[in-house]
């Protein structure tokens, strides 16, 4: 993003950078403190957030692009974007196949490039890079960063249309729910199987567009009241029931006829109505917590996490093969509390760690004079 750090919002990076640590959590085979992230009490996991929070992101970075320099310059620094995300996702699938590799000549006998469902790549790698580099075949773990080239390859579509109107933007947003998921537009995902994305872009795009007109102005956060306080946490009762309720075997009748029937609005793949109200209803909590304790975001133990999140993409990009490893490690050292203390706590400091580094070739040191503040280097290229 191309926001200066004194006119970041602090929340949106503290956010985010929680999203990317649950995230890595979330993804490693075995995890012990997988159990006590939020998707195992509740609709929502890091995907909502991290897809919503992409969303205003974009407005505040990309948006601003196409006001201040024009749609075709707004148009090439949103096509800059994708092609650093592309090379990113090819970067990554180089990586986490070189480490699976590797891992099955030592010790997996083969495991764990099944595990990502790369078997094919070493059976016909000729076909499969073809297809890999057109993302027509996204092994597991690798549908996240397609999705978001796909969602900003809309973005220029969408500030036309708000020239015409918000609502518009809108409108063709829900349009394109409706008959996306009614019709199964899902993208296959591996050709050999017809296993469709894990996220269905047609459906998450409504989520990246409401993320989008917050974070572009078209909405506003809607003041918080009791009454809509009750509301959202008997959505939040609602969905932490029905996922407990999945998860243990209830008797045949009217509790377990409910379930089905809300399992099927709760779809994560085509983000179900009920997972999406679920995550509105969440987000509007935290909105009211946050007015509690409104410079939370900017004390010391939040801009750890504040730094995570300001260099989402190689954070995002080391935290999938850190997982991968950690699942590793799980398998020769045990699921103890010492492995998970190393996994854990070690993935989760070098991700701090990559992004200070992300941070320090930011700021670019070598062009700053010997002996010169980062402030003053600051000022001196503001005033350039």
């Amino acid at each position: 993003m191309n926001q200066s750090p004194s006119s970041r919002d602090l929340r949106i990076d503290f956010f985010r950078g929680l999203a990317l640590v649950i995230i890595f959590i979330d993804h490693t085979p075995n995890n012990l403190l997988g159990n006590f992230t939020p998707r195992m009490f509740g609709l929502s996991d890091s995907a909502e957030t991290f897809i919503f929070l992409a969303g205003v992101s974009s407005a505040l970075a990309f948006g601003r692009s196409f006001e201040r320099a024009g749609w075709f310059a707004g148009l090439g620094r949103v096509a800059q974007r994708v092609w650093q995300l592309y090379r990113a996702h090819i970067g990554l699938f180089v990586a986490v196949f070189a480490i699976a590799v590797a891992a099955d000549q030592h010790f997996g006998g083969g495991r764990y490039v099944a595990s990502l469902n790369l078997t094919q790549v070493l059976a016909d790698p000729g076909t499969s890079l073809v297809k890999l580099l057109s993302l027509g075949y996204l092994p597991n773990l690798f549908d996240i960063l397609p999705l978001y080239m796909f969602f900003l390859a809309g973005v220029p579509l969408m500030v036309l249309c708000a020239r015409l109107s918000p609502r518009l933007v809108i409108a063709l947003s829900v349009a394109l729910y409706v008959v996306g998921t009614a019709n199964r537009w899902n993208p296959v995902a591996d050709p050999t199987t017809g296993r469709p994305w894990f996220f269905d872009p047609f459906a998450w795009q409504i989520l990246f567009v409401i993320g989008y007109g917050f974070g572009a102005g078209w909405f506003a956060i809607p003041r918080v009241t009791v009454r809509r306080l009750a509301l959202a946490a008997a959505v939040l009762a609602l969905g932490s029931w029905l996922v407990f309720a999945m998860r243990w075997p209830l008797h045949p009748g009217l509790l377990a006829d409910a379930r089905d029937m809300l399992a099927v609005l709760a779809r994560k793949t085509d983000l179900g109505v009920l997972r999406l109200l679920y995550f509105f209803a969440q987000a509007y909590v935290v909105v009211a917590l946050l007015r509690l304790v409104p410079s939370f975001p900017a004390s010391r133990p939040a801009r750890q996490i504040v730094l995570i999140g300001q260099h989402s993409l190689p954070v995002f990009v080391l935290g999938v093969m850190m997982s991968f490893i950690g699942g590793i490690v799980f398998d020769r050292l045990g699921m103890g509390v010492l492995p998970n203390l190393l996994v854990n706590g070690g993935g989760v400091a070098l991700l701090w760690v990559w992004a200070s580094g992300a941070a320090w070739f930011g700021r670019q040191p070598w062009r700053q004079p010997r002996g010169e503040s980062l402030g003053q280097a600051r000022r001196s290229r503001a005033s350039a």
